[in-house]
């Protein structure tokens, strides 16, 4: 008899055999329902202790008819398709996976960027259909000497700015979570985000998509950037108002943007942005290698072995489930889980309860 049900509501990946093997080891019962139609998929839930998820809508009413759950993993760094409160409320730990990709996103805000500052996709274009010729209507400029913002501090914003060290950049970062030591330790100064906005040529986006950060990107924050400036988003979609975004390239206001994020996936076929010749786009590709994508499937069926065998996950995005059941004191988070504490308000209490735990234990 299978210790606890496991079930994969959706997925698309050519197998789901990493998870399988990952969560049978440990007795459990694994279920991929990728084949079936969403309704039995999700009937299959109903008593099951774990559940994956990729896209599907988690919202309250959902998530009231999982009555056995402990755990909902969502394959990805991002939540937002989760109602978090509400899992909260159930008693259900709500586990992400913000380190998988890490290598391929901060390549993909690089790419983006390098072919935004040298006007790539525009050359190629111009080549095929026969052209040549030196002449661009944006001005390419040296990247040497020039200024690099990045908005979050994170995993994936600390490799991007070791990527780009090599590259002769004066580097600004804005993230109101981390430690001023981070920042030092990387070669980097600390600043707001209006002075990032009005300093820097370049901004590289790497927040999560928050109350606080949905829309940074407005109308006001561009009509502080330079005419040169170049925007890139390799996060979430919902940072950047696209109208505001539209109307900053159409009146010249910044100079152009990579996007590899949109505020609604896919854009329509005839939407702006896919048209708009001052724009580098690709698609949600960012996170992908196929490294990356083993790690994200075996991650997730750990952190359900981890939680469905009376542990804690190392990544969620309620951590404050783990304060209300009283068990800080032997919770070991992931680096990730830092700012998220600090948010809540409760990281003082965290590393109080780790406090307690040494002075019991000597």
């Amino acid at each position: 008899m299978p210790s606890f049900k496991t079930v994969l509501v959706e997925h698309g990946y050519e197998t789901s055999e990493y998870e399988r093997e990952i969560v049978t080891a440990a007795g459990g019962e694994f279920i991929d329902t990728d084949t079936l139609p969403i309704e039995e998929a999700l009937a299959q839930c109903v008593d099951a202790e774990a559940i994956m998820i990729r896209r599907i809508e988690a919202d309250e009413n959902l998530l009231s008819t999982f009555a056995n759950c402990k755990i909902i993993t969502r394959y990805g760094v991002g939540t937002d398709n989760i109602d978090v409160p509400a899992a909260t409320r159930a008693g259900i730990f709500v586990v992400n996976v913000p380190g998988y990709c890490i290598d391929e996103v901060s390549d993909q805000a690089t790419a983006l960027l390098l072919s935004c500052i040298r006007q790539i996709p525009a050359s190629d274009r111009k080549m095929r259909e026969g052209g040549w010729d030196v002449k661009r209507p944006i001005p390419i400029r040296r990247v040497r000497g020039r200024t690099l913002g990045v908005l979050g501090f994170g995993n994936i914003g600390q490799m991007f700015v070791e990527k780009m060290k090599g590259w002769g950049l004066n580097v600004l970062v804005s993230d109101p979570y981390i430690e001023p030591q981070v920042a030092k330790e990387a070669g980097v100064e600390l600043v707001d985000f209006n002075t990032l906005c009005s300093a820097a040529d370049y901004i590289s986006l790497h927040a999560p998509l928050t109350d606080e950060t949905a829309h940074i990107i407005n109308a006001d924050s561009l009509s502080r950037m330079k005419p040169e400036t170049i925007l890139v988003n390799t996060s979430r979609g919902g940072l950047v108002d696209t109208d505001a975004l539209l109307a900053a390239l159409d009146r010249g206001q910044i100079a152009c943007a990579g996007l590899d994020v949109f505020e609604q996936e896919p854009p329509a076929a005839d939407h702006p942005l896919r048209s708009h010749p001052r724009l580098v786009l690709t698609d949600h590709m960012g996170w992908h290698s196929l490294e990356s994508q083993v790690q994200l499937q075996t991650t997730v069926a750990e952190e359900v072995v981890r939680v469905c065998s009376g542990g804690l996950p190392q990544s969620l995005a309620n951590p404050e489930l783990i304060y209300q059941l009283g068990r800080f004191a032997e919770w070991h988070p992931g680096t990730s889980m830092i700012w998220q504490l600090k948010k809540l308000g409760l990281y003082e209490a965290f590393l109080a309860s780790r406090e307690d735990k040494l002075s019991a234990n000597s």
